[in-house]
């Protein structure tokens, strides 16, 4: 049988074996790049994914505690003064029943499953917070935050608890007693006189474990693997001085402060709130607290004792902290923002 000569020159102008081996192996190469390729976009897509979903609950704890500070108030007024005690007014003096502090973590009551670390802030803000007056939404609270770092033993139900399975990390912690707990009530009793002022603090001694009740009795964590908790009240932007640095706090310098302090250097702002609160929180993965978790000691690698203890060198701190996670390798995020309290009268 013979082929027809139009197949068989369509025969002759076809691919040779070579050629074809060619075209495959071409194939094959660009179909590896863009599996590569794929794989890649994917492993940044994870990535990002993961690294949003890690700092998700500490942005949205972030967000709580500078919405709540910012409704710090002191409701100051000024009051009769008389100094010779013959009933004539002799001038006026500022008072207020609330309280507003930031403190040094370490003055904090430490227990076995707990260590508080960083700073601390407790102030009075009108919350609503109540177990028994649920529609009352403009009750005045009492309310902190601060940093800890400890198992989970004391947030869990007993019947879930295991002790082969504690897991200890960095939290941040609420303060919230209810309403009905608040001691500034109560603080009031003793008649106050200029020469003798009534200190309304018992509220806060109580959180301090010094008075009635009990510190862990109002605990909440927020968040966990939050390193430290920066507080950094601020009576102004702008420099205090050319030489100290623009993170430099007139007011609080090494970040401490209290209303109730009337000592010399402090009078001036005594019985108020600072205008400008700047909040700052260090926050880490998952995957990092994991592999520097040691038991119920503090990791020497986590551990920020030393640093954001005077507001000159903020900058600094965070920069050495930054190069120092970047040499191990700690995915880290750093989240801060400038809070208006904006119940503050400032005045000097």
């Amino acid at each position: 049988m013979k082929i027809p000569t139009q197949i068989r020159r369509a025969f002759k102008g076809g691919f040779s074996l070579i050629e074809l081996l060619v075209a495959m192996g071409i194939l094959s190469v660009l179909m590896l790049m863009m599996t590569v390729l794929l794989d890649q976009v994917q492993k940044s897509w994870q990535f990002s994914e993961s690294r949003i979903s890690q700092f998700r609950e500490a942005r949205v704890a972030f967000d709580l505690m500078a919405k709540n500070i910012s409704q710090t108030t002191l409701n100051t007024y000024w009051d009769l003064k008389d100094e010779d005690s013959d009933g004539l007014v002799d001038g006026y003096f500022r008072t207020s029943e609330l309280h507003f502090i930031t403190v040094d973590g370490s003055e904090l009551p430490g227990g076995p499953t707990q260590r508080p670390v960083g700073h601390a802030v407790f102030f009075q803000a009108p919350l609503g917070f109540s177990t028994n007056y649920r529609n009352l939404n403009n009750l005045f609270n009492g309310r902190g935050y601060f940093v800890s770092f400890g198992d989970d033993s004391d947030f869990i139900p007993s019947f879930a608890r295991d002790s082969t399975r504690e897991r200890n990390r960095f939290r941040l912690m609420e303060f919230r007693p209810p309403a009905e707990s608040n001691q500034v009530f109560q603080d009031g009793w003793d008649e106050r006189s200029a020469s003798s002022p009534q200190v309304f603090d018992q509220w806060f001694k109580q959180g301090l474990g010094v008075g009635s009740g009990s510190f862990t009795d109002h605990l909440n964590p927020l968040a966990e693997n939050i390193l430290t908790l920066i507080i950094s009240p601020r009576d102004t932007l702008a420099n205090a001085g050319d030489a100290r640095g623009e993170t430099y706090s007139l007011i609080a310098p090494s970040y401490v402060f209290d209303s109730n302090d009337g000592s010399e250097g402090f009078e001036a702002f005594s019985q108020q709130v600072p205008p400008l609160i700047r909040l700052t929180v260090i926050a880490i993965d998952e995957e990092a607290a994991a592999r520097f978790e040691d038991g119920a000691s503090l990791p020497a690698e986590l551990d920020l004792t030393g640093y954001f203890q005077n507001t000159r060198d903020f900058d600094s701190d965070l920069a050495e902290i930054s190069q120092d996670f970047g040499d191990q390798n700690i995915n880290y995020k750093v989240f801060s923002t400038v809070v208006m309290l904006r119940s503050s009268k400032w005045s000097t």
